[in-house]
């Protein structure tokens, strides 16, 4: 294998093959990319068995071959050069030198075969979105997705295709964030999935002003944007009626400034514990008190003026669940809706013009706590 390619666009399909390949793994050849060339291109592909992602970029092949180099440090050496140009030269069917400029390396790798097969999704797109328009779906819900491995129904969100449009649920027990976006889908076929956690995470460092491609197969999934395509697992496994966890009988009603509140959540959190993390909120008179108590630590408290309708309550929440779901929101204020302490919090965006993505739907269901 021979070839000379630009090092500005090598890098750029390198960047993100960072976020899939394991670093550490009993399987050596997994902290490895693939590189392989045809005619033009130089093909890039990395893989973690779960979640593999592949690309291409331009490139003037001398001779083809493949070899497999160890991600990190190759990318590493890309990054470190200046010269515009790299040359890539296989020696010894096993050793990669790499010039740019007055710049040598040789890298040892692995040979191609030992590089996992890749899974290949055919079939018709279920579904095409700007790629803008569904990383901001997923960054509204990924905070809400399990990290517990155990709970493998948990780990991931539900993408619901509807005729018009988009759906993703998340939750992990404690919270639970829904988003449902308007979108016209030409002739699309109602569907829903489970993407796995990992797989939402490499979709929002995707870059790039086109359209994703949405495939799915018989057991992967296929998220494709430009020249490069992410597949991934399908999550086995019934996730929840989440419908049910959604609370509908919420008669108290308080709108808060969203960034006034973060950032008072925030702040009398510090005096929570590990073990103890949560703060209690007492509506009352017109007016938020937020305060914490740690035996080992002190007490801390901070109010803020909001417009509550339905009556006093005081709940506990946990201040980490509340403020990813201010982080989340977009508007400059938001809707608390609360019934009594043992009883679901349902916030959700206050719309106002110019504020609110119309006919969006956005909430997030967070348990009490007992304080």
């Amino acid at each position: 294998m021979e070839l000379r390619l630009r090092r500005d666009l090598f890098l750029a399909e390198l960047s993100p093959m960072q976020g899939i390949v394991e670093r550490r793994t009993t399987i050596p050849v997994l902290s490895h990319i693939l590189l392989k060339t045809s005619p033009k291109s130089l093909q890039l592909a990395a893989t973690d068995l779960d979640v593999s992602l592949t690309s291409s970029v331009a490139a003037e092949v001398e001779s083809e071959g493949a070899l497999a180099v160890q991600a990190k440090k190759f990318t590493e050496i890309v990054r470190s050069v200046v010269a515009e140009e790299i040359r890539l030269k296989v020696e010894d069917d096993r050793t990669l030198l790499i010039q740019a400029g007055k710049a040598r390396f040789r890298m040892h790798g692995l040979p191609a075969a030992d590089f996992p097969s890749l899974p290949t999704v055919d079939g018709k797109a279920k579904m095409e979105v700007p790629l803008g328009s569904l990383r901001r779906l997923v960054g509204k819900i990924l905070f809400a997705v399990s990290g517990e491995d155990s709970r493998f129904q948990l780990s991931g969100a539900l993408l619901k295709i509807k005729a018009k449009s988009i759906e993703l649920v998340a939750t992990d027990g404690h919270r639970l964030a829904l988003i449902e976006s308007p979108h016209e889908f030409k002739g699309a076929v109602e569907d829903s999935v489970l993407v796995p956690r990992k797989a939402l995470q490499e979709l929002l460092r995707m870059e790039g002003d086109g359209n994703v491609t949405f495939r799915r197969g018989e057991h992967h999934l296929s998220f494709s944007v430009g020249g490069r395509e992410m597949t991934c697992r399908v999550l086995e496994g019934s996730f929840p009626d989440y419908d049910r966890v959604i609370s509908r009988g919420n008669d108290k009603k308080a709108v808060l400034d969203r960034k006034p509140l973060a950032e008072a959540v925030r702040r009398v959190a510090i005096m929570t514990g590990e073990r103890n993390r949560g703060v209690r909120l007492e509506f009352a008179g017109g007016e938020l008190s937020i305060a914490a108590a740690n035996p080992d630590l002190g007490d801390a408290s901070e109010s803020l003026g909001c417009e509550v309708t339905g009556g006093d309550i005081k709940i506990g929440l946990n201040p980490d669940y509340l403020g990813h779901f201010l982080d989340a929101v977009e508007t400059d204020k938001v809707l608390l809706e609360l019934k009594d302490e043992n009883s679901q919090c349902v916030g959700s965006p206050q719309a106002e013009e110019g504020k609110a993505v119309a006919g969006e739907r956005y909430l997030c269901v967070i348990m009490p706590m007992r304080i």
